[in-house]
């Protein structure tokens, strides 16, 4: 919410000065303004965090068995 409010209220300045200082300021440039500030404010907001750890404190071990005999190899042998 922070990200979206910063975006609005930066084209809103933005526009009044473009329209203080007489230059045409329309829907295009507003979203424009718009967009590249949402992007901005997210980045800095996402690298103002502590980054999360990827590794977990406990292990997953799956149900598998270890010994897995393909189907070739069952083949061959009875083929022999």
């Amino acid at each position: 919410m922070k990200t979206a409010l910063t975006s609005l209220i930066t084209a809103s300045l933005l526009g009044i000065a473009s329209y203080a200082s007489g230059r045409a300021f329309d829907a295009a440039d507003f979203t424009a303004i718009l967009f590249t500030t949402g992007l901005v404010a997210w980045t800095m907001d996402q690298y103002s965090r502590e980054p999360r750890s990827l590794y977990r404190d406990t292990l997953i071990r799956l149900p598998i068995a270890i010994k897995v005999r393909s189907t070739a190899t069952q083949a061959a042998k009875q083929a022999a």
